[in-house]
């Protein structure tokens, strides 16, 4: 029942960093927490779902209530607290106390609606306010345990890469290279997939994102992979990018390039430094290359603005901080940043280089063992674009 345990552990961590929320003052934390997860089913009316209740100075203060039964959450969750049931908004009433007025909630903006309205009809005059922000700020410095939790997670996470780079050849397809990378993660030990692993080649790698297809793989193509374990809650993500054969001069421009700037960014790395001043290591260097343009842009936050350059490892797909020239937060010992650089120029090529790299005392770790540049040496037999790229 790992994702039960994920979605407590989340509370959890903001509890112990935050010298308990009841601590907190009035003004900065509610009354009850609730964190949300839900997952889809076969079956639109029964969502998996799992909230974590917490109400400080409650009776009890921790609460797990989920539908998963065939998880058996009594057995593998440190709450004592349990609640199967898939009635949740009444049950959560019914744990709160009358003298609630304020309740927070994390994951609010995909919490179920159902349930909202049945804490609005038991609580008509409680303030129900997003407490995203609030568990994810306080998750974001790992303790020791956590951390070799994480480290695991990487190590499992570099199986599936290892696979990537032994598989992709000219004549495989797409769907053969993707079976190898998730049957070797697994075999590593994952939890499961947290996400639908990203497999693709040839002009989606400019992109920056793409799902498999199924292509063939042809010679001078590019290959881009993103994937990443689940153990013990937290969510490995890896990114590299190849060719098959060697890439001609124009596309090993952008690819080394995106190299460079993950190396400038983890050269600036330490406890003290403005995370937006990492982040434009990594874009002054692009821009020193003339290749500022290429920078990744998404319509979903935090990538809606050019400069993203990663985030913070978790149990989220995106846990904070969001690496990028507008966070002027300190970086602090014990906190796992994902780089997470992408460049791309559409009838050219691009390239996504993302690992994890741990915060330290004095400086910083890449937690990967795999080399930024997996893509082959030597001189192109040709070129596979008339621009020319400056270096």
């Amino acid at each position: 029942m790992q994702s039960t345990n994920m979605e407590a552990r989340r509370c959890t961590t903001a509890l112990n960093n935050n010298s308990a929320l009841s601590t907190r003052p009035a003004a900065s934390f509610t009354d009850s927490l609730l964190n949300s997860g839900s997952s889809p089913s076969s079956d639109p009316q029964i969502p998996r779902t799992r909230l974590f209740l917490i109400v400080p100075g409650g009776r009890p203060r921790y609460v797990l209530l989920t539908n998963a039964f065939w998880d058996y959450p009594n057995k593998r969750t440190w709450v004592e607290e349990v609640l199967i049931t898939s009635d949740f908004g009444p049950k959560i009433a019914d744990l709160l106390p009358r003298s609630v007025r304020r309740i927070g909630i994390a994951g609010y903006t995909f919490f179920p609606a159902p349930v909202y309205i049945e804490l609005r009809k038991a609580f008509p005059s409680a303030e129900i306010e997003d407490a995203t922000k609030l568990v994810m700020d306080a998750a974001i410095v790992k303790s020791p345990a956590e951390l070799e939790v994480i480290r695991r997670c990487v190590e499992m996470t570099d199986a599936g890469g290892r696979a990537f780079l032994a598989s992709v050849r000219e004549g495989a397809t797409e769907r053969e290279v993707k079976v190898e990378v998730e049957r070797a993660i697994m075999l590593a030990g994952s939890d499961g997939f947290w996400y639908n692993f990203q497999l693709y080649s040839g002009p989606q790698v400019a992109v920056g994102m793409g799902l498999m297809t199924g292509r063939t793989l042809a010679a001078g193509e590019q290959v881009q992979v993103d994937c990443g374990a689940s153990y013990g809650g937290y969510r490995g993500d890896f990114s590299r990018v190849t060719t098959v054969g060697v890439p001609s001069h124009e596309v090993r421009a952008i690819m080394e390039t995106t190299a460079d700037m993950y190396e400038a960014m983890l050269e600036k790395t330490r406890p003290g430094v403005s995370i937006a001043d990492v982040a434009e290591a990594g874009i002054n260097l692009a821009r020193q290359r003339g290749m500022v343009e290429y920078l990744y842009r998404s319509p979903n936050p935090p990538c809606d603005k050019p400069g993203f350059m990663g985030h913070g490892m978790s149990n989220w797909a995106h846990g904070f901080p969001t690496i990028s020239p507008d966070n002027h937060d300190k970086l602090e010992a014990n906190i796992v940043l994902v780089f997470e650089v992408i460049l791309g120029y559409w009838g050219v090529g691009g390239a996504k280089i993302e690992d994890s790299v741990l915060v330290t005392t004095s400086g910083s770790e890449r937690l990967s063992a795999l080399d930024l540049r997996v893509w082959p040496q030597g001189r192109p037999a040709h070129s596979t674009a008339s621009t020319r790229l400056t270096q």
